[in-house]
């Protein structure tokens, strides 16, 4: 322990006070937020703080951590100089007597922790110097210094343009003069790649000689989208803090980025290897064949990047520390000031007191390090954070599909074909070796496929740890690290997209053909392979095809969505997906972009992964899937180096998920903190657990029972009720959007559907999100329509699917959402390999709960609840709110089940024994709600 840490331990601990800054007189339960949170921050501990949907949690959080930062970065250096000056005083006092031993080691002692407090001191000091400085700076920007780096900025692109356009011009030109390549096609080629340079290659771009000054103490908050972001920034400009409180927003490249030349790429990965590229503007080597067959180097040199000048991206980093801005506003100070939006944010790191980044950035371990985040001491605050463990998944989860390799093996199959007598030796060792991985994965798939009779309903998966993965395609004698790094330090996959973009934007793979009988599948088999596992039996055509088709600069496409993007699937959380309609017979599958950018990313999660924490699901014809196990190990970084870690939400139910998995091993330091809503449950909220039907069947919805045509007419019974004596909105949640489709069939067969419709316009969750705005707007105009309709109907009824698009991040406050009701419980298919495979480990590595459940059945149960929390928690969002929220299911009634649901809507839970209880309940509470607002 050195001398600061050792003071931190010994000086005098803050208390909250009384008051917090807060734009408005806070609700009881927001000062009891911040005094907790406070706390937490002091002592240093890990904190799960549940403040439900509508009761200001994110402006809990602002004021509540920033009012700490303040306190202790003036109580830090106050206790700092009172312990220098009594040390000083006791180290002055006269050591000459009997024990004159062990006091001169006691003064030797206390002076190296005076001296590493002083060191601390005037780093302290040095810091508000800079801050002093950078104000000044600010203060003092005159005119004719903009206008010269406007001119500057100007000469900088006309010299990039005519740099490339030479470079283009001598690398197309052959030694006798001759056209050789075209002017775009130069840029194609890769630098020569030599063993020797492997080492240097690996070098992260962020990394230095020297550790940087960490600056000041941190706290790094952090939430899932760019939106949630930039709401929580602008709480921060509303506050008082935005004037005293340094604050800097980092985002991607593909958000930053205000370079039109780079922005024009498609895929952030592209964007991040031109943008590098650009960043280093060094010399490289392409190897150029002589007419007489002899070859030779020739150098090529790239520009920068016009947009990142030194005094300018410090300028605009000094703007962004005094003015808090958000995304889209850094983007617009960064083109008026023609400077790098993206480096003034990395710059602005080391000063900044309060850094916002999007989940990504900070949990995924490369993208902390490459943006220049330090954790060491500092704090983070995890908003949103309800599901993070399964964030934590999908950010180190990889999913491949065989279109996918098919589409990156035949573009680089044909990218070596053209130019493998202008390529180095080493280049076409690694495409080779590249080539044949893939090879080797689609064999996997393709093998699987062909095995499974034409008829089978549905493909069956295989899961393989990540050893007997590399053994069963023959490429575990393939040193993996170094293909990534060649892929990488190469941006080869940047010049195959590229190179694919210019010829034709998108290639043919293969084409769908009609199910052959045995006898010609034999006879076609041998063909059919070698088209699929040698491309370079269509290489020829490819290349004649681009010789005659060459598109003009600048006309290729440029906003193809990246394949990887396409085909990932996001599944709900029951499990079930709706699969596409079938495709034409004689489809052709065409791959745009660059594929060879999600092999690569399949790759490190393969290079990255541990065996015991990783599995490969193989789907046969289909994809497979890099699966994490256990991303607690992840975050686990995180936890050890920061000072405190937050994770908040509005639904943090069940606890026992971060207690036991993201902060395992934090004992006594981990603090949990619920508290109420705001409004008044007891009057503003009607939750009932719904056991029985009108007809007096018990609501059995598990697996075996929600199909039973006698549920289904229970079901329009319960509705047709609820529409008559709802006002307003009424949203219903679904399982599975499978199950979905089954319910709408039997309500419009029963005639259950025309009765609803008389009281509520019918609205369904649309399959494309293009089209979710249009029905959230049709929806709530029905609803303010309604008061003034002379038809009956008193508002409207969505059907939304668990998981979907409507049941996270959509608000339905006020009369959107007068009634919620959850249909059945929607637990996970327990068929899913996946699920399988986690519920496994987890019985393995984590110990059993208290009550002696194995860890795997715990995991399962908490994915239902967190659906359902945050399915029923859209309604209450303020405090003259009111909804009432409806169960239907007999095990609602389970005290188990009661206790994962959220405090404030347990504690008022009603569980009436009939259906006409149920219905008395509601004209009761909607008669008082209309009564108390006249």
């Amino acid at each position: 322990m050195n001398g600061v840490d050792a003071a931190v331990d010994i000086m005098n601990e803050l208390h909250p006070p009384e008051e917090f800054t807060f734009p408005f007189p806070p609700y009881d339960i927001q000062r009891d937020f911040m005094r907790a949170l406070f706390d937490v921050l002091e002592k240093g501990q890990l904190g799960i703080f549940e403040s439900p949907t509508g009761t200001g949690k994110s402006l809990s959080l602002i004021c509540g951590a920033l009012t700490w930062l303040q306190h202790h970065n003036t109580h830090y250096k106050a206790e700092l100089t009172r312990m220098v000056e009594e040390t000083d005083a006791t180290n002055a006092k006269d050591d000459s007597g009997p024990d004159w031993f062990t006091a001169a080691t006691k003064r030797r002692e206390g002076e190296e922790r005076a001296r590493e407090w002083r060191k601390e001191l005037r780093r302290l000091q040095q810091e508000e110097v800079r801050v002093t400085h950078l104000k000044e700076r600010r203060k003092h920007i005159k005119r004719p210094a903009v206008q010269k780096i406007d001119e500057e900025f100007d000469e900088l692109f006309r010299d990039l343009h005519e740099v490339q356009e030479s470079v283009r011009r001598e690398l197309s030109t052959s030694a006798n003069g001759e056209e050789a390549l075209g002017a775009d096609e130069a840029a194609f080629l890769l630098d020569d790649y030599h063993s020797d340079d492997e080492s240097e290659n690996g070098r992260g771009e962020n990394q230095e000689d020297e550790e940087e000054n960490p600056g000041c103490l941190k706290i790094f908050f952090c939430s899932r989208t760019h939106s949630q972001l930039s709401q929580f920034v602008r709480e921060v400009q509303r506050s008082s803090f935005s004037a005293d409180v340094r604050t800097v927003s980092l985002a991607s490249r593909q958000n930053l980025c205000v370079n039109p030349d780079v922005t024009r790429l498609s895929h952030v990965s592209l964007i991040n290897d031109r943008c590098v590229e650009l960043q280093r503007g060094k010399k490289g080597r392409s190897t150029k064949v002589e007419s007489d067959g002899v070859t030779s180097k020739k150098k090529k040199s790239s520009s920068g990047c016009p947009f990142q000048r030194q005094n300018t991206v410090q300028a605009l980093a000094d703007q962004f520390l005094l003015e808090v801005q958000d995304i889209e506003q850094m983007v617009t100070a960064g083109r008026k000031a023609k400077s790098c939006p993206y480096y003034a944010g990395r710059y602005a790191i080391r000063d900044a007191q309060l850094v916002v980044v999007p989940y990504n950035t900070l949990l995924h371990k490369g993208t902390r390090e490459a943006s220049g985040i330090k954790l060491k001491g500092n704090i983070v605050i995890v908003d949103e954070a309800h599901n993070l463990l399964e964030t934590l998944s999908g950010i180190h989860s990889v999913l491949l599909s065989l279109r996918q390799v098919r589409g990156a093996r035949a573009q680089l199959s044909h990218y070596r074909e053209k130019y493998s007598k202008r390529l180095c030796p080493r280049n076409l060792l690694y495409i080779n070796q590249i080539i044949f991985f893939m090879s080797a994965i689609i064999k996997m798939l393709e093998a699987g496929a062909n095995n499974k009779p034409t008829t089978a309903p549905e493909v069956s998966s295989q899961v393989f740890d990540v050893g007997k993965f590399l053994v069963e395609t023959f490429t575990d004698n393939l040193n993996l690290f170094k293909l990534l790094q060649y892929i990488e330090e190469s941006k080869l996959a940047h010049k195959l997209h590229s190179f694919s973009q210019h010829f034709e934007g998108s290639v043919t793979i293969h084409r769908r053909q009609r199910p052959q009988p045995p006898s010609s599948q034999a006879s076609s088999s041998s063909s059919s392979s070698s088209q699929v596992t040698s491309p370079s039996s269509s290489t020829s055509s490819f290349l004649a095809r681009m010789t005659a088709q060459k598109k003009p600069p600048g006309k290729a496409k440029e906003n193809v969505k990246p394949e990887s993007q396409n085909e990932i699937i996001t599944a709900n959380n029951s499990g079930t997906k709706e699969e596409d309609g079938p495709h034409d017979e004689e489809e052709e599958e065409v791959v745009s972009g660059s594929p060879l950018l999600q092999v690569k990313e399949f790759l490190g999660a393969l290079v990255h992964g541990t065996g015991k924490e990783g599995r490969i699901v193989v789907t046969p014809g289909r994809n497979l899937k890099y699966l994490l196990l256990n991303p607690a190990s992840h975050f686990s970084q995180v936890v050890a180096e920061c000072r405190s870690v937050i994770v908040a939400g509005g639904t943090m139910r069940p606890v026992s998920e971060f207690q036991d998995q993201l902060f395992q091993g934090g004992g006594g330091r981990v603090v949990h903190f619920s508290c109420g809503h705001v409004v008044d449950a007891s009057t503003q909220l009607l939750p009932l657990a719904v056991a029985r039907g009108p007809s007096g069947l018990t609501l059995d919805f598990t697996y075996q029972r929600r199909g039973d045509p006698n549920m289904l007419e229970e079901i329009g019974r319960v509705l047709v009720n609820v529409v008559r004596v709802v006002p307003g909105g009424v949203v219903i949640f679904l399982p599975s959007y499978q199950y979905e489709k089954r319910v709408v069939a039997h309500l419009q067969a029963s005639g259950a559907w025309t009765k609803i419709a008389e009281k509520k316009e019918i609205f369904r969750e649309p399959k494309k999100s293009s089209e979710l705005d249009g029905v959230l707007s049709s929806y709530s105009r029905v609803i303010r329509n309604s008061h003034t309709a002379t038809t009956g109907v008193t508002g409207a009824l969505l059907l939304c699917v668990v998981g979907g698009k409507m049941s996270e991040g959509i608000n339905f406050s006020d009369e959107l959402g007068r009634c919620v009701v959850m249909i059945g419980l929607p637990f996970p298919n327990t068929h899913s390999p996946e699920l399988k495979e986690k519920m496994d480990y987890l019985n393995k590595y984590v110990a059993t709960g208290p009550d002696g459940r194995q860890a795997g059945s715990v995991f399962y149960k908490n994915l239902c609840f967190k659906a359902v929390n945050q399915s029923i928690g859209r309604a209450i969002r303020h405090r003259q709110d009111h909804a009432s929220i409806l169960l239907l299911d007999h095990r609602y009634t389970l005290d188990s089940s009661i206790s994962a649901l959220p405090d404030w809507i347990s504690q008022y839970l009603h569980k009436p024994q009939t259906f006409s209880q149920v219905f008395g309940q509601l004209v009761k509470f909607f008669k008082g709600q209309k009564e108390r607002s006249t």
